[in-house]
Order: structure tokens, then sequence, then C-alpha cells
């Protein structure tokens, strides 16, 4: 399989920059459309971009559009009268919305998947416009080096960062750069902390929610379940891709940590869509619904991880237990900083906890 170029110019289309170049093929990459204006100009830079003798094929893949596909489809009628009745075979479009994939003229088959997966995972991380102070990626590393710190699994390579984040060398390098002042380096390249770094991970939790995905729901009913019952439906449903985080995942962890008490259930969705699929939340409670407004208390709390691997503890008994950084994020949003230091104190690491 031919490898995928990113950011990459095409010669002879002037001022055209493509968001990835396979063989033959050029993607543009749209995430979550909202405004027709911009999917106008998309459709015409895909026409100019065809041009080119070179190219095969031009696909405009739009992902989660806040546009119905009705709409969508006029739009692309409306865009195709007037292109060049030889760039017709040229240009397609394809739309992902939650697990579905569609398409204008035809869907995507299962062999060109993988491609068009790898091609949004990249352009959502470069293109998501919530993030600020760094990027998604970024503070994925900064969370991968806390897991790999926490545990005391010693240095870390280059490679197995990039493998873990889904991020270019690049990426990778940029990140490690920025965490110089609490990094250990070794020969070859690896990394490791050596102690908790404070300003980072002060700025993680600014965006902590974009970064996580996170999504909060509550009861409408007026009679909300317990924690512990939503905790023992969970059980019931035997999903090994949803781990208990929060302060059950903290004390699972540290079982003298003081606290007393549980108001909510945060769990950890491992999901390489970008876009989670949330169904599970009704099965545990049907009046749970997602919180609109600021300041509401939630039931369920849901934080979504979208690497390759999600590093859940496996249980017998029970859901698995969501990795040591996503129950410290947790206790932070809680607002239990104590705990939360001496939560990072107790896994006795090489470097100072406070």
């Amino acid at each position: 399989m031919t490898d995928i170029q990113f950011d990459r110019d095409i010669e002879h289309v002037p001022g055209f920059r493509a968001d990835a170049v396979q063989g033959d093929t050029i993607f543009e990459v749209l995430i979550e459309p909202r405004d027709t204006r911009k999917l106008r100009a998309a459709f015409m830079d895909m026409a100019r971009a065809a041009t080119a003798d070179w190219v095969a094929h031009v696909v405009l893949v739009l992902d989660s559009p806040h546009i119905t596909e009705a709409r969508l489809r006029e739009e692309w009628e409306g865009a195709r009268s007037v292109f060049k009745s030889t760039l017709h075979s040229k240009l397609s479009v394809t739309i992902r919305a939650e697990s579905n994939w569609t398409g204008i003229p035809a869907s995507p088959d299962a062999r060109q998947r993988p491609v068009l997966e790898q091609v949004l995972a990249r352009e959502s991380d470069r293109k998501n416009p919530r993030m600020k102070g760094g990027s998604s990626a970024q503070y994925e590393i900064l969370r991968l080096l806390m897991l790999q710190w926490l545990r005391g699994r010693g240095p870390t390579s280059a490679h197995w960062l990039m493998q873990m984040s889904g991020s270019s060398y690049p990426t990778v390098a940029k990140a490690t750069r920025q965490l110089d002042d609490y990094l250990k380096r070794y020969p070859g390249g690896k990394v490791e902390l050596d102690r908790f770094p404070r300003l980072p991970w002060a700025r993680l939790l600014v965006v902590s929610d974009d970064v996580r995905s996170t999504v909060r729901f509550a009861d409408r009913s007026g009679q909300p379940r317990t924690p512990e019952s939503l905790l023992r439906r969970l059980h019931e449903i035997k999903r090994d891709d949803i781990a208990v985080g929060g302060i059950w995942g903290a004390k699972h962890y540290v079982p003298d940590l003081d606290i007393v008490g549980n108001s909510r259930l945060d769990l950890c969705l491992h999901s390489q869509r970008r876009k989670a699929d949330y169904g599970f939340v009704k099965r545990l409670d049907p009046a749970l619904e997602v919180i609109r407004t600021a300041g509401e208390s939630a039931s369920v709390v849901v934080h979504t991880l979208h690497r390759p691997e999600s590093f859940f503890e496996r249980s017998s008994e029970g859901p698995p237990w969501a990795d040591p950084v996503e129950c410290l994020l947790d206790l932070h949003e809680a607002r239990l900083e104590s705990q939360a230091s001496e939560f990072v104190a107790s896994f006795n690491t090489h470097g100072s906890a406070a």
C-alpha cells in the first residue's frame, strides 16, 4: 500500500495544499462541517485539484457533518453541474456519521476504510478548533509519559509514543521538547519523566474536557439512581471497552485514599472513532440525558480515549478499571486536590509527587 503524505502542495495547482495524498488520490477533510459556503468552496477546490494530469481521484471526506445528507446531495449536484464533464469521474464525497459510512456517488468499501480512518484521525486532531494552548496529540503524549512514570515503567522510546498517540515523529519531538524541564533523556532517544510535570499538567486540566471528549449525563426523572446502582448495571452490560474511573477507580489503585462517598459514576470509553457511541448510557438508566447547561450536576460522566491501546486494568469481578492517569484527572475535576496529591505520592515514583 502506498504511504500517505499529509499537508502537501499539489503541483500545477497554484495555492492548493492537499490534506492528504496517497498515490494518485487526493483527500480533503472537513471536520463537523456546518456551513454550506465552506462546503461549496471545498467542492471548487476539489475540481481545481482534479485538473492536475497525475490526479486520478479527489475525495472530500466529511466527518460528522451538521448538514443533512439530503442537503449534502443537493449541494453536490449543484456544484457538479458547473464542473467540466471530464472531471466528474474523478470526484467523490465520503461521509462518516457515528459508525456509518456513506458516499456520493458510492460508499467506500472495506478496503478503502483503513486509509480513510488514518486520514481522519490525523486531520481531526490537527483541525480541532476547540484545542487551545497545545494540540490534543501533545496532551496525549503527556498523559502517556505520566502513565509510564506512575507505573515505574522506565524510559520510553519515541517509536512507542508515536504508536500509542498516533502521532508523527515531529509531533512527538515537539511535545517532549516542551517537557524538557521535567524529563530525563537517555541514549537512543528514550525519555522519562523525573518529577511531576506541574505546569504542563495544569494546562491539561484547563482543556481536559476537550482532550478527553467529556460528555456529562443527568437524570431527568426526578428519581435518580444511585451511583452504586448504575455501577451494578454496568457490570451486567459486560463491555470491556468501558472502564470505571473517578473515585472508584482511584480507590482501586489506592484503597486508603481519604475520600468518603461518591456522587457520580465516572467512566472511560475506549473508541478509536472520533465520534463515540454513547448508546450504552441509556442501558444504565433510560432517564439519563446529555447535560447542555453549565453547572448542572451529573450522574454519569463519560470520557473517551481514542488511542490504540486503552491501558485499562482488567477485573475478573466486574468492569475494567481506567488507567491511573484518567483517575487522577477525575480527582482534579472533582476538586479533590489533596486526594489527588495523595494519589500521586502513593505510587512511589522516581521523582517528587507534589
